[in-house]
């Protein structure tokens, strides 16, 4: 299997540290705005992965996805306030307020989405006291040193400073995305401790003051509390492989622990209909809220999921309609599938779909190439139609096609009527359903079976079956 990987700028044989378990870690968001599609974006693609390593490559993943929570200051500069900060007195709310209301819709956004949960989402603001740490030891090692109760970090004592991005100390020119103070020792160095304001909320004693953490130390600080000092991928979006994923190589070679992750794993950017970056801080982003009530979660999957992850990616309602016919087209084929199934099991079909899962799984192994991937689903249901036309098949044939596509659908999550039980079930309230069955049994003891009918078609509504027991009395399982 190949992956891309940004630090080479090529793809390169992936081999995990370790042989039965894969390191992941994910930049989060932070969380000063609503979650939008450009998140969803990005978060849709390292789901496909990690579902991709379990199901087809049987390797566990552990996979840890921080929530930014502290230190994103207005232009990503060193000095100025917290997003957390201005966003919270623009709606006269507590900044730990918004930040709460704000996970709370990360999570139901992602879990709309059909997104795994990570295995840790730590938060910056848990873990201030292993950020001191890092800094203490950054100023001991002589990388870091402190201006006026700011600590930043010596760039030019960095000698692999620009692996990453290819912005050298040499090639950088001051101002560039960072705000310069003229006693810096160079242009260039970054904070990874911050001076709080007098006003602000979000500050924490250090040994330098009233103060809280830079961006990148927190990444670098989570990782690795997690993840130890080297894992198998690093990733996140394309515009944080600088400063931000740059930064953070800097930080862990001056901690003494070398480049963090073996690969460095970047996602294309989704573009707004006018061509320009959805983002946050251009506000010209769709809250994934609004986005599910427009086009709900298969079509917000299948824009996602069958992209190639590196490339860009336009936003428009037109794509959104081509996705219709889309998926219609392969639901309609596996349905067809069981009316269609006579009792001679075929050779032929099933040589075909061999060779389909063969195909599939090698355009997934050369970088997750969703769309490589796409096209030689189609090739099989084209070629599969054909034999069926011809010659007969069977219920066998059908299961083990129909495995296939479930096993698709388990990294892809993209067909609904192989989720419309998983997502019924989901909506099921247990307690109320024994409610209304202990219910109809009292109308049925009284012998008013007009009222416990129409109990039994509003349990029956809920997707589940009843079922009797030996006392006579009725329970249900879900279907």
């Amino acid at each position: 299997m190949k992956i891309y990987n940004t630090l080479s700028n090529q793809k390169e044989e992936f081999v995990p540290i370790n042989k039965d378990k894969i390191t992941m870690y994910v930049c989060g968001i932070t969380v000063y705005a609503p979650i939008h599609l450009g998140h969803i974006r990005t978060y849709i693609a390292y789901d496909v992965m990690v579902e991709y390593f379990e199901k087809f490559k049987n390797k566990k993943v552990f996979y840890v996805r921080n929530i930014t929570d502290v230190g994103s200051v207005v232009g990503d500069a060193d000095e100025g306030e917290d997003k957390i900060e201005i966003k919270a007195n623009e709606q006269n709310l507590h900044p730990l307020e918004l930040v709460d209301q704000n996970i709370k819709g990360v999570w139901e956004g992602l879990d709309a989405v059909r997104c795994r949960r990570p295995n840790i989402s730590p938060r910056a603001t848990g873990h201030i006291v292993e950020i001191i740490e890092a800094v203490q030891e950054m100023i001991k090692k002589g990388f870091a040193y402190e201006l006026d109760g700011n600590v930043y970090l010596d760039v030019s004592k960095i000698k692999n400073y620009g692996i990453l991005s290819g912005n050298t100390v040499e090639k950088l020119s001051a101002g560039a995305r960072i705000e310069c103070d003229q006693r810096k020792h160079t242009p260039y160095d970054f904070a990874v401790w911050k001076k709080a304001q007098d006003k602000s909320v979000l500050k924490w004693n250090s040994p330098w003051g009233l103060g809280y953490p830079g961006w990148h130390i927190e990444c670098s600080v989570m990782s690795q509390k997690y993840l130890g000092k080297t894992f198998d991928i690093h990733g996140g979006g394309r515009e944080l492989q600088f400063p931000h994923h740059e930064n953070e190589i800097a930080q862990s070679e001056a901690l003494g622990y070398g480049i963090p992750a073996h690969f460095f794993v970047h996602t294309g950017m989704l573009n707004a209909e006018d061509g320009t970056k959805m983002s946050k801080s251009k506000g010209n982003y769709i809250t994934v809220s609004d986005a599910l009530k427009t086009y709900g979660p298969q079509k917000l999957r299948w824009l996602c999921a069958f992209s190639h992850y590196r490339s860009p990616l336009a936003f428009s309602k037109q794509l959104f309609a081509s996705i219709d016919g889309e998926c219609k087209k392969l639901e309609n084929f596996l349905n067809n599938l069981k009316e269609k199934a006579g009792n001679v099991y075929s050779k032929n079909l099933h040589e075909l779909l061999v060779d389909f899962e063969k195909k599939f799984e090698e355009q997934m192994d050369d970088d997750f190439n969703c769309p490589n991937a796409l096209t030689e689903i189609y090739i099989f249901v084209k070629k599969a139609n054909e034999e069926i036309s011809k010659n007969s098949f069977d219920a066998k044939n059908v299961q083990e096609i129909l495995n296939f596509f479930e096993k698709i659908d388990s990294v892809f999550k993209v067909f609904d009527f192989l989720h419309k039980k998983e997502e019924k079930t989901s909506q099921i309230d247990e307690e109320q359903i024994q409610k209304l069955i202990d219910e109809r049994n009292k109308f049925r003891a009284e012998k008013n079976y007009q009222k416990a009918d129409e109990i039994k078609k509003q349990i029956l509504s809920f997707g589940v079956e009843l079922t009797d027991n030996k006392d006579e009395k009725k329970t249900f399982k879900i279907k």
